[in-house]
């Protein structure tokens, strides 16, 4: 794809330059040299042209290359969970972490983050609803929180390739009196540093009911 891109840059380019020589040429023919000023402002608006077209070309294939470079996963949850004891429930969540860019990613840091939303009582449903819109904009509902699972690799210990997927599965005991609750994961992007353009991590969120046990 970055040969593609070179490649079709070069002859848009080359073409360009060829079109503004040619019409050069034919201007200089038309005056005849009779006018060396008109004749030079005809030369400078034309390398002006250039200038401009070889300058939005360059920034174009330079994008496409950062866009190429760019590591970047598509989350998938898998969630199932079953009765355990008299009065729990077991839920295990697989984030299937697949590389759809053009360069490895390596996983150092990541979250599991479960949260209730039933049973909830109307007047904490009410307060919960508030503070979405507390600052005139809406943001998250922030659900109760029933655990956070907090994960670490060590370097060069999981690498996800390009095209290829990756499972993580964490696992939870919540009561069974919990009917439904709210997955979140993320994963930390190891290249992101303060001030670049690529994303700083990648996450996914899944809203999972529970049957009755």
């Amino acid at each position: 794809m970055g040969k593609l891109n070179t490649s079709l840059v070069a002859t848009v380019l080359a073409v360009v330059v060829g079109l503004c020589l040619i019409i050069l040429a034919a201007s200089l023919a038309a005056l005849r040299i009779e006018n060396f000023r008109e004749s030079v402002e005809i030369t400078q608006s034309l390398f002006t042209i250039i200038a401009i077209i070889a300058g939005g070309l360059f920034a174009w294939h330079k994008w496409q290359e950062f866009r190429e470079s760019e590591p970047h996963l598509t989350i998938t949850h898998e969630v199932s969970h079953r009765p355990v004891g008299d009065s729990y429930v077991h839920i295990a969540v697989t984030a299937v972490l697949h590389n759809s860019s053009k360069v490895h990613i390596e996983l150092r840091e990541g979250l599991y983050w479960l949260q209730q939303v039933t049973p909830v009582s109307d007047e904490d449903l009410e307060a919960l609803y508030a503070e979405v819109f507390a600052d005139g904009e809406q943001t998250a509902i922030q659900w109760p929180t029933l655990e956070q699972v907090r994960r670490n690799w060590e370097k060069n210990e999981t690498i996800i390739e390009p095209d290829e997927s990756h499972p993580e599965t964490c696992e939870f005991i919540v009561s069974k009196e919990v009917k439904s609750v709210v997955i979140y994961t993320y994963f930390h992007n190891s290249r992101f540093s303060p001030g670049a353009q690529a994303a700083e991590g990648w996450h996914a969120t899944t809203v999972h009911d529970i049957m009755e046990a």
